[in-house]
């Protein structure tokens, strides 16, 4: 089965509404055609955002629920200080780079130039 992880952009644009570009990938990890992962951070990204009251709440918990999150841990945030370090990177795009490298998995993000160049890194095309 196809494994895409999921950048935290990816789920902002879904829950602004601009649901029509990645609809299609949701609806196949709903649906068990694709393996959805996200990393841990992107929980904080997603919470940490502008939730509208419960039904936002609700609807992240819900989208969630399809996806397989990568926990934080002691490999993952030594590789992500390595590819922050090397790539000059944010935290956060170091942390999903070293998640898509430490478990060999697409990346589906709308902020291509931070990911384009990044070895190890497979983009998933639309």
């Amino acid at each position: 089965m196809e494994e895409i992880l999921l950048d935290t952009d990816v789920f902002i644009d879904y829950l602004r509404g601009h649901k029509e570009r990645v609809k299609d990938v949701f609806l196949r990890v709903e649906n068990g055609q694709i393996k959805g992962i996200v990393s841990q951070l992107t929980l904080v990204e997603l919470y940490a955002g502008d939730i509208e009251g419960r039904e936002k709440e609700r609807e992240i918990v819900k989208l969630l629920s399809y996806f397989e999150i990568i926990r934080l841990n002691d490999t993952l945030c030594k590789l992500a200080g390595k590819v922050r370090w090397k790539y000059k990177l944010g935290i956060a795009d170091a942390v999903i780079a070293a998640t898509c490298i430490e478990t060999s998995t697409k990346l589906l993000t709308f902020n291509l130039k931070h990911f384009t160049n990044l070895p190890g890194i497979m983009l998933y095309s639309l």
